[in-house]
């Protein structure tokens, strides 16, 4: 798995032959068949590896938090940050991670109960759930992708990410107060230096 990161961190699927990543990865064709069917089923699992290690590492940077606004800031947070430390694991997500696009996807389960929560404890105004973790599926794919495209100093990564977790959360219904103290310290915390 290892040599098909590195592979895919550098090219995408449809640029690579089966027998270059069996030569990278040091096996024969048989063994890769026999874990795989293909080179796109190859590169799905690797994608969906990385997908599982940035929701543990959500999972982590919320651990004992219990307001749903503030998990969902720190979420995102995570991501982007994600991005900036690891930007051959995000670009493989970015390029490759098409099945956790879909709201009822597993991966988005965590997403999903801190907006029911939110909704149930009046902490946010949220009609339409699946709606809503599209949109902030979309926004954390653009926020990632503009970490991985410019390359910006963490303090405008920084400063972009809480521009547009401002206007989200607000559209959430949080309050303007309420939205600035979330976004500061889930900035302090997961976007400086």
């Amino acid at each position: 798995m290892a040599a098909g990161l590195k592979l895919l961190s550098e090219r995408h699927v449809d640029s690579l032959s089966i027998d270059e990543i069996v030569a990278a990865a040091q096996v024969a064709k048989g063994s890769f068949f026999y874990h795989f069917a293909d080179k796109h089923s190859f590169a799905h699992e690797i994608a969906a590896e990385v997908r599982a290690e940035i929701e543990r590492e959500v999972g982590q940077v919320n651990k004992g938090v219990e307001d749903p606004a503030l998990r969902i800031a720190r979420g995102v947070g995570r991501f982007v940050r994600f991005a900036v430390d690891h930007p051959d694991k995000a670009g493989i997500i970015l390029r490759l991670d098409r099945l956790s696009l879909d709201p009822g996807h597993a991966l988005n389960a965590g997403l999903r109960t801190d907006l029911e929560r939110g909704v149930e404890r009046g902490r946010l105004d949220c009609p339409d759930i699946d709606a809503a973790i599209m949109s902030f599926l979309a926004l954390t794919n653009v926020m990632m992708r503009r970490v991985l495209a410019d390359r910006p100093p963490l303090d405008v990564t920084r400063r972009n990410f809480v521009s547009v977790m401002r206007i989200t959360l607000r559209g959430l219904g949080v309050s303007p107060a309420d939205a600035d103290a979330v976004l500061r310290a889930t900035a302090d915390d997961l976007l400086a230096d």
